[in-house]
């Protein structure tokens, strides 16, 4: 017979098997929470008849919400893991709970971004942080240790003494993340590192017991942004990289093709993360190819509507190298480069901050070299083929964005499609919300769209550019790279915040 959860167990032992008995325990373990920690609206969480039947039959292995299994595990003194998986034949003494520095962090994080989730351990031992990813990302979890902070002026010095566990989670090969908590304030001020970072910089200080972080590591929606689509970029090409070697190899096939639509299911080994860093690199080169020999620069469309999906110009290298090829080729002319989204209010409206700002910084990554963009709120034009079109010629079409292939290319000719990418195109000049005679401009009325602050994001990208993105989190696949992002902050942060 299959033994039953520690749950389960404990519960029987502690007589506490009957709904309203167990719900008496169970709310005043929230109400005490709350009152620690200042969250009101923990004193406010109960568990349905239905959930705790559900647990106490002693076979349910799973998770509770995050709020919930933080109140079960001050209940019971163990991590909420454990309690639902299979109880051990001697069931330890209780640990003590997460301290107040943790219990903070933990709620200040889950509650600003719907897209985490934190699971605290018990005594010193790290904490799991689980990112879900939201249509175009697998998610993934990292290790995390919370430690304590004191300012110095703008300075905020982590605790980095402690004790063997903290030590191990240092030295782990598996990446981490070390956030500092500051509670001098009513909500927690958080600041961020990537636990090799952490590692490095007090091998270089031997006997400190600070670790000295600038501003530009306070987490917030930028930092936040960038470090939920780092890791699950970096988590899926490090799994994919032995499969993406192989895959390259049969590429030149394909791009000798004139069209090529090859399935998921064709690179089932793929993750997300691989497939969309496969496609995107076939159809850079798949464009490049077409557009030899062209003089005059082409007129592009882009399917990205979220900063899920725009993140990878900031990360991937190849994005980069695309970008750059394309404005040395296009550099002398008097037309400039332009590139077309379509992101209607209704996008705008289901992406949380973070989302708008990442996608924000891939728009500036391409006004900063020197393609003009514009962008389309209307909804008509949503599912419009992503797209370079030499006019009254041929449109290379190359997708890689919302589409259940890894990629689907061809070369347009026929005159009534060329018309619907003409006027498609036309429309985003004549109706784009990027409206300006610079980039400045045009970049303030996006942010604007997008509902993003713009003194915030200019000063905040002003300090990201004095210490670079890699001070704070490093990317380990080789095909990512810090490049693109250090350019867009330095370019963010030289304008003005308040014009």
């Amino acid at each position: 017979m299959p033994r039953p959860t520690l749950f389960r167990v404990l519960l029987m032992e502690r007589r506490w098997d009957r709904w309203n008995t167990f719900c008496l325990r169970f709310e005043q373990a929230a109400r005490d929470i709350a009152k620690e920690v200042n969250a009101p609206r923990l004193a406010r969480i109960t568990v349905p008849r239905r959930s705790f039947d559900r647990w106490a039959k002693g076979d349910w292995q799973g998770m509770p919400r995050p709020d919930t299994a933080l109140v079960l595990e001050r209940l019971f003194g163990v991590p909420c893991r454990d309690l639902f998986s299979p109880a051990p034949d001697t069931v330890r003494p209780q640990s003590p709970m997460p301290d107040r520095d943790r219990l903070s962090a933990s709620l200040a994080i889950t509650e600003s971004w719907s897209t985490s989730r934190l699971f605290m351990s018990s005594g010193e031992a790290p904490g799991s942080w689980e990112m879900v990813g939201r249509q175009a990302l697998d998610g993934t979890a990292t290790a995390v240790a919370f430690r304590p902070v004191t300012r110095s002026g703008s300075i905020a010095q982590v605790d980095i003494t402690g004790a063997d566990a903290f030590d191990r989670f240092l030295r782990s090969a598996s990446r981490g993340f070390l956030i500092g908590v500051d509670e001098r304030e009513s909500t927690a001020q958080l600041f961020v590192i990537d636990a090799a970072n952490a590692r490095r910089a007090r091998a270089m200080a031997p006997g400190r017991s600070t670790l000295d972080l600038q501003a530009a590591h306070v987490l917030d929606d930028l930092t936040y942004g960038l470090l939920w689509s780092l890791v699950q970029f970096d988590d899926g090409l490090l799994a994919d990289d032995s499969t993406l070697a192989q895959e390259q190899q049969v590429l030149d096939t394909y791009l000798a093709l004139p069209r090529s639509a090859p399935s998921r299911l064709a690179m089932p080994d793929l993750t997300t993360a691989g497939a969309h860093w496969l496609g995107s690199s076939f159809c850079a080169q798949h464009i490049m190819r077409r557009l030899d020999g062209l003089s005059g620069p082409p007129v592009f469309w882009t399917r990205e509507q979220t900063g899920e999906q725009a993140a990878a110009w900031l990360w991937f290298q190849h994005k980069l190298d695309y970008l750059r090829a394309l404005s040395a080729r296009y550099a002398v002319g008097t037309a400039p480069m332009s590139r077309a989204f379509c992101i209607p209010e209704s996008a705008v409206a289901r992406s949380d901050r973070y989302e708008r700002v990442l996608l924000l910084l891939a728009v500036t990554l391409m006004e900063l070299q020197g393609i003009r963009v514009d962008v389309l709120a209307d909804p008509e034009y949503s599912e419009m083929d992503g797209f370079a079109m030499i006019p009254e010629q041929r449109a290379v079409v190359a997708n890689w964005v919302r589409t259940d292939e890894i990629w689907a290319v061809d070369t347009v000719t026929q005159r009534p499609a060329l018309r619907g990418y003409r006027e498609a195109t036309g429309e985003a000049q004549a109706h784009s919300v990027m409206r300006g005679p610079d980039p400045q401009a045009r970049l303030r009325a996006l942010a604007g769209y997008l509902d993003v602050d713009w003194s915030w994001l200019v000063v905040r990208c002003r300090e990201l550019a004095a210490c670079g993105i890699a001070s704070i989190v490093r990317p380990r696949s080789r095909h990512l790279s810090v490049e693109a992002l250090d350019e867009v902050f330095h370019f963010l942060g030289s304008l003005a915040p308040d014009r």
